[in-house]
């Protein structure tokens, strides 16, 4: 059985991946998040403190066969217009390489790996369990799809430069990738999207390696790469953080990736057109969405009380933040350096209010209603007083 490997570790003590910050702590006391002791820990404390650009790792799927795995390919190179950048320091490019990279990744004959998982079958499109919930498949992923982002306004090529230097550290000689660049110069369809205003990196992980280990990604896989993926782009010059949100006072829990995308998708239907005229069909309804689309009506009109233990935790998240940036700050001054402990307790003054996303949802109805009411008021006539003319009767009838 293959063996579990999650990501290489960069030891430089100076690089990525090093314990600059207190992560997950438990119990009631606070310690500082920074050690003022560490030039490091200071410059990552400072980054985060000026608001530097924070980096996005994500994995937004995987192909469980070769059929889907070369379907994402030929997505991301936009059907061969776009370069296809691989492990060995080739750049392709046109309609076949999709099918060239699954065969020369040999994706067919690797399911061997894990014959455990590969032998199962896909199920069938909207099969339900005894439970009424979709079946999910249970099939090995023979492919990890992962985006490398920056905010709009990043330089694409230090993004795609990052990106390379991050799959290497991790991925070379071990597990075969590619990856294609998405920035506005080249991607046709890179403003079709607002989240694809941002230049980006697809990458396309082989799950299993050539020694036959497969790649499993976890909780904190995804907080590592993130840091590694910071420190690459500082090595190109660019400005770039990987602070967790909790950290940063992100008071807000963060959407599901999916549910973002198809807002995306229904706003690009809704401002593009849609209807019979040019034959376009609306997106697919969303299950999730519309149960916290109705959990929000039922708060407005009814008066519900929507579930709030997802507030609770945050809330009690916060606190600790707050407790550990000001044991920050107590250290800070410490240690003699004042001017950083009152800029950390600036810092922690303007932390954004905690909310959820159904407190988020709540504030984009409410918002909607007031410009529907008020679309409405505008485009009724305005009502103009009939001057009374000679021989009107406004006598009442008796």
């Amino acid at each position: 059985m293959p063996k579990k490997r999650t990501a290489a570790v960069i030891r430089d003590k100076n690089g990525a991946g090093i314990e600059l910050w207190s992560r997950g702590r438990k119990g009631a006391s606070a310690r500082p998040l920074f050690s003022p002791a560490s030039p490091e820990a200071i410059a990552a404390m400072n980054r985060t403190l000026n608001h530097v650009p924070e980096v996005m790792v994500k994995v937004t799927g995987g192909g469980r066969d070769t059929g889907t795995a070369q379907a994402h390919l030929s997505y991301i190179d936009r059907h061969g217009k776009l370069d296809v950048h691989t492990d060995e320091g080739e750049v392709l490019n046109g309609k076949d390489v999709s099918q060239f990279i699954v065969e020369d990744w040999k994706l067919d004959i690797s399911k061997s790996a894990n014959a455990k998982t590969h032998n199962r079958q896909a199920p069938e499109p909207g099969a339900k369990d005894k439970n009424g919930r979709a079946v999910k498949d249970s099939r090995g992923k023979q492919a990890h799809n992962i985006v490398l982002s920056m905010p709009q306004g990043t330089p694409p090529q230090a993004v795609l430069a990052a990106a390379q230097a991050f799959a290497r550290e991790n991925f070379a000689l071990n597990h075969r990738y590619a990856m294609v660049l998405h920035d506005p110069a080249t991607d046709p369809r890179h403003e079709k999207t607002e989240s694809g205003k941002n230049p980006h990196v697809h990458l396309v992980v082989k799950a299993v390696s050539e020694t036959g280990e497969r790649l499993y990604i976890r909780k904190d896989t995804l907080r590592l790469w993130r840091e590694q993926f910071a420190h690459a782009l500082r090595e190109q010059g660019v400005q770039a953080n990987a602070t967790p949100s909790a950290l940063r006072g992100k008071g807000k829990s963060s959407a599901k990736s999916n549910i973002h995308q198809h807002q995306e998708r229904l706003e690009k239907w809704r401002t593009e057109g849609h209807g019979k005229e040019n034959g376009r069909n609306g997106p697919v309804a969303s299950t999730l969405q519309n149960s916290r689309y109705t959990s929000v009506l039922d708060e407005i009109y009814n008066g519900s009380k929507p579930d709030e233990s997802r507030k609770e935790k945050m809330t009690a998240t916060r606190a600790n933040v707050v407790k550990d940036w000001l044991a920050t700050a107590t250290a800070l001054r410490e240690a003699g350096n004042n001017k950083d402990a009152d800029r950390v307790l600036e810092f922690v003054k303007n932390l954004y209010p905690v909310k959820t996303d159904h407190q988020l949802l709540k504030e984009q109805v409410l918002a909607d209603i007031d410009r529907l009411r008020a679309a409405e008021v505008a485009s009724k006539p305005p009502v103009v007083d009939k001057p009374v003319q000679r021989g009107d009767d406004f006598s009442h009838e008796r």
